[in-house]
């Protein structure tokens, strides 16, 4: 089901990738958002721009394996939508990049030395959406105090 006014799959490289992030479920994700208190503070049309923007993050991840990625707090919110089915998210992932997505929470909080580490992958995450998806791809929503990294630990 194609439920996103802006077309991301433009972006995705080949036809076996097109079709992995296509079995994902993103109605569910859409779904479990609008009924999430995140609702109260997102509009129907900022919930499919951040579930566009939560599948070019996915696909940055899979471009970059090794770099740390800092979401901004709208792709966060459609992350834990996506989490909140953790049998389905995992399976994804395992669709997506033969190994685990990790969530690390509360990444640029302990101290000052870790804020700025922080900050410097949330610039170098927005540098990758300019560089392969245009200017402000990434919007202007602030950083989520999180990383992602591929693999289990």
């Amino acid at each position: 089901m194609h439920i996103l006014p802006w077309n991301p799959w433009k972006y995705i490289g080949n036809k076996k990738n097109l079709d992995t992030f296509r079995m994902i479920d993103w109605a569910a994700i859409f779904f479990r958002i609008i009924k999430s208190e995140a609702r109260q503070k997102m509009n129907t049309i900022q919930v499919l721009l951040a579930i566009r923007q939560y599948i070019l993050f996915l696909f940055l991840i899979q471009k970059y394996p090794d770099i740390r990625m800092v979401p901004n707090q709208q792709i966060d919110v459609v992350l834990h939508a996506h989490m909140a089915n953790l049998q389905q998210f995992e399976q994804d992932c395992l669709y997506l990049f033969n190994t685990c997505l990790q969530h690390i929470p509360d990444f640029g909080v302990m101290g000052e030395a870790e804020r700025l580490e922080w900050q410097l992958a949330f610039a170098q995450t927005q540098e990758l959406f300019e560089l392969n998806y245009g200017q402000n791809t990434m919007g202007n929503s602030p950083a989520a105090c999180c990383e992602i990294l591929l693999g289990c630990t």
